[in-house]
């Protein structure tokens, strides 16, 4: 088989931003009577509950699902009084009838993490995503790995009902975007254990690959050196290739980034400058492309030898999270042709959480992602050029025909 450059699934894609958001769900909702499913985390966010207050505004038919995760030890003052009025306050949008609570067991701080396999399983029992016309993912108050969970399992669970001849049902993942609240939301200390998202190991312990070559592509955010440090000695790669993010809303994040990780990426990993990658940070979908095609050059190049292993850690924003999700899942299940890519998503927890310092009014930009449904069954509109970086000031929007 031929080892051709694969297709890209989301390309081109459905993103919607802020000021458009109110006006994108107010036409899909005009269409048709929609039964829509909002996944939340229940959390002490700043940012939990936008999505949820917009929706309810539109007047749209809505059923909840709450993630309430724990990991075995009191919450801080803080934290609980700030979760508790979240929890108040989504009560205040919907009716107690309508939001289903669910249980998601992170692990305790010296146990095995299980926030993975629990977020699969809880998701899997929970109920139907078919029954509903529209499921929405809001990560804004998810731990990173019950994010990334909840998207992979819904994503492939309607996937897989599609596939069979089932209901086509429209997934969504939102999150209200902010480098200051996710820097203000508590940092606290990391477990020591490595973690993959479930599904996405990279086969990193068999016996049958444990000579394949292994390329780590670390998405890049800021104080992030001691995740890098635990998952290098995970992983130990052969080939590192730091994804940083650029263009960004600050212009100079990348390089103060770089800046900031620069002992442990060049002096201690010895980095090759020329392998760092730049992810448009606001649009996850060209950032999608930008990883996805960068792990499809070293599943060409390398399968001649007998192929590798590739690996990558979100370790910056929730959006670029996704587009780093979209990339791995592509990668597994899209269309690839010849011999496909082994991939793994590893990550380290947070075990204790600080108190969050996050202000009412930080600022952050709300976005949503039409990841599968209705608008792939349209005629697709034209990509957009790949040399055509949208301005941090755009609003990027890339919809489907009517």
């Amino acid at each position: 088989m031929s080892d051709s450059a694969a297709t890209m699934r989301w390309d081109p894609y459905s993103l919607t931003s802020d000021a458009d958001f109110d006006g994108f769900w107010q036409q899909h909702l005009d269409e048709r009577a929609r039964r829509l499913l909002l996944v939340l985390g229940k959390g002490f966010d700043v940012r939990a509950l936008e999505t949820a207050r917009r929706l309810r505004d539109l007047g749209a038919d809505v059923h909840v699902w709450l993630l309430a995760f724990h990991n075995g030890q009191d919450d801080t003052k803080v934290r609980r009084q700030r979760t508790d009025l979240n929890v108040e306050r989504l009560g205040k949008l919907f009716d107690a009838s309508r939001m289903q609570e669910i249980e998601i067991d992170l692990g305790g701080l010296f146990e095995t993490p299980i926030a993975t396999q629990e977020t699969y399983a809880q998701l899997r029992a929970a109920g139907d995503p078919t029954e509903f016309d529209d499921v929405i993912v809001d990560i804004s108050a998810m731990p990173r790995m019950v994010a990334m969970t909840s998207v992979a399992v819904l994503l492939r669970r309607l996937d897989e009902a599609r596939a069979k001849g089932g209901r086509c049902v429209n997934l969504h993942v939102a999150t209200a975007e902010s480098v200051t609240a996710d820097n203000n939301a508590g940092q606290g200390s990391l477990r020591d254990q490595v973690s993959f998202v479930r599904g996405f190991s990279g086969q990193l312990t068999a016996q049958t690959t444990k000579d394949l070559p292994h390329v780590w592509f670390p998405v890049l955010g800021e104080n992030q050196k001691d995740r890098l440090d635990k998952i290098h000695q995970h992983l130990n790669p052969d080939e590192i290739c730091p994804v940083v993010p650029f263009p960004s809303r600050e212009p100079r994040r990348g390089d103060e980034i770089i800046y900031e990780h620069r002992e442990i990426l060049f002096d201690t990993f010895q980095v090759e400058p020329r392998n760092i990658l730049l992810a448009c940070e606001y649009n996850p979908f060209e950032a999608y492309k930008q990883v996805f095609e960068a792990m499809d050059r070293y599943r060409r190049a390398l399968n001649e030898l007998g192929g590798c292993k590739a690996f990558v850690s979100p370790l910056s924003s929730k959006l670029l999270s996704i587009a780093v999700l979209l990339a791995c899942y592509d990668h597994v299940y899209g269309q690839v042709s010849g011999k496909p890519l082994t991939v793994g998503i590893p990550y380290i927890e947070t075990a204790i959480y600080a108190d969050p310092a996050q202000k009412e009014d930080d600022p952050f930009e709300l976005f949503t992602m039409w990841i599968c449904g209705e608008w792939e069954t349209l005629d697709a509109p034209a990509p957009t050029q790949a040399d055509e970086i949208p301005t941090p000031d755009a609003k990027i929007v890339v919809k489907p025909p009517a």
